[in-house]
């Protein structure tokens, strides 16, 4: 059966937070078993009864670059930090390994949650959420164990023997990238309430840039953010104008467009940041013009990172002849500014899930 229950609630609630801001969207029923397709491989040897399939909630979005939706047959999981451990995390691959297969397969799937037949794909996302807010361990760690001062090697996540098929996929949403979802949330809220940031979801979007091998397909700009986009070093918002318009109708703009940067490492070495202003320049992004706003959330970034950031601004302005004025704020020359932010997280009561 497809999971309930308070504490399954709140990865729930947690997961369709988030996904709203990042321009996910959310189809068809929730908590709800499909009938298996491959029952001789799939169903367990001793079960008798018909085997099914769990499905939590199904996500999409349309990918810019592969100019197709995708689905995410979602396994939603809220554990606490004794609870996060290498077997549950390979159960919870392999039921989704076994899911998707059939969701493939399933028209009694595909016609609860797929709402264009046309170009699509069926993917799988394991979002393990956790809710005591204790856990600092590095996912991957699971996947790749560290080798300790003594003893043995901890045992790695078997990702040979969770039977997924060729040219499936199956995405995992961790603890530190809900942190760091939560915390672009949180800042772009804040920002919304100072007037930093237009409040209409229709004036911003997430930025594809046009690559030599991937061409964006969409023009406009409410674009969402990709799994990949969300997983990487940095994400790029481009955003209208903030304006407001007063009791008679008058139009006051509070700030202007350009480009809120979410960048999600630490920020130690001026190399860091000459390999972020390059991109940006090749994005046709930094050019004095667009008014660029990079946001730190990386929890251990370093207290110098306004430093850092300058002299590697200076560096790549001296690299590629970029004129500026040595007695003047450089960052201000170029429109561009950093900050560190704090990371945020989410503490939702289970005894209160109950009670909604």
């Amino acid at each position: 059966m497809a999971e309930n229950g308070p504490i399954e609630d709140v990865a729930k609630k947690i997961s369709d937070e988030l996904f709203t801001r990042f321009k996910w969207r959310r189809n068809g029923p929730m908590d709800q078993d499909f009938l298996c397709e491959k029952q001789e491989q799939h169903k367990p040897a001793k079960k008798m009864q018909i085997h099914t399939h769990p499905t939590d909630v199904v996500f999409y979005y349309k990918d810019p670059y592969l100019n197709k939706t995708i689905y995410f047959n979602t396994d939603l999981k809220s554990y606490n930090k004794s609870n996060i451990n290498r077997t549950k995390i390979e159960a919870g691959l392999s039921s989704l390994a076994k899911s998707i297969a059939c969701a493939k397969r399933s028209p009694d799937w595909q016609e609860k949650y797929i709402i264009d037949n046309n170009n699509y794909e069926i993917r799988g996302l394991l979002f393990v959420y956790n809710h005591d807010n204790e856990s600092t361990k590095d996912f991957y760690e699971f996947f790749y164990p560290p080798k300790p001062q003594s003893g043995r090697r901890a045992s790695a996540v078997k990702v040979d023997r969770l039977g997924i098929e060729k040219n499936d996929q199956i995405h995992i949403i961790e603890p530190k990238v809900i942190d760091y979802m939560i915390t672009i949330n949180t800042d772009i809220e804040h920002l919304i309430a100072s007037k930093k940031f237009p409040d209409d979801d229709d004036d911003y979007g997430f930025h594809y840039p046009q690559l030599t091998l991937h061409k964006s397909s969409e023009k406009h700009l409410n674009k969402p953010a990709t799994i990949e986009l969300i997983t990487s070093p940095y994400l790029i918002i481009k955003h209208n104008e903030t304006i407001t318009y007063n009791k008679n109708g008058d139009e006051q703009k509070h700030y202007d467009k350009g480009f809120l940067i979410y960048y999600n490492r630490e920020g130690k070495e001026d190399m860091e940041f000459l390999y972020l202003l390059d991109a940006l320049s090749n994005f046709q992004i930094f050019d004095g013009d667009n008014k660029i706003r990079i946001r730190v959330t990386n929890r251990n970034n370093v207290p110098a990172i306004k430093s850092v950031f300058i002299r590697a601004l200076k560096n790549y302005a001296n690299a590629w002849g970029l004129a500026y004025d040595e007695d003047k704020d450089i960052m201000k020359q170029f429109n561009i500014e950093i900050n560190s932010i704090n990371t945020a997280k989410k503490f939702v009561c289970t005894q209160e899930i109950t009670w909604d």
